[in-house]
């Protein structure tokens, strides 16, 4: 009872104790993350790699428009997908020394019935 009275007498004194906690709080949130800090321009990181934000939502763009009804969040969850598996391919490519050429890369579009055979890709002469 006796501590509950000390309280009691000293409540202005713990109220401004609270309130200076909470304006530190609110004051430090601003500087780490708020308007006065400059704000990460990333959506996230990928294996060291950081992945910008105006990159990724071009592409979740494109593939909001190329697929048939799918949503903004099933864009981005595709587009974050294949963003992990390029950068961890691409690790994985290097750490073996996978290297592809010029000219398999050629050969390989030029088979492709899509791509070889599309006349917006042919020159006047019918050659790819």
């Amino acid at each position: 009872m006796a501590v509950l009275a000390k309280i009691r007498q000293r409540s202005a004194l713990l109220i401004g104790v609270i309130a200076l906690a909470l304006l530190a709080f609110i004051i430090q949130d601003l500087f780490t993350r708020g308007t006065f800090s400059q704000s990460s321009k990333d959506v996230g990181s990928i294996d060291g790699k950081d992945i910008s934000f105006e990159d990724f939502r071009v592409k979740v763009s494109n593939v909001e428009k190329s697929g048939q009804g799918i949503t903004s969040t099933e864009g981005a969850n595709r587009v974050w997908d294949q963003e992990v598996s390029i950068a961890l391919l691409s690790a994985q490519f290097e750490k073996l020394g996978l290297r592809v050429g010029e000219k398999h890369l050629i050969e390989v579009l030029k088979a492709d019935p899509n791509i070889g055979k599309n006349p917006m890709f042919l020159n006047a002469s019918r050659n790819f």
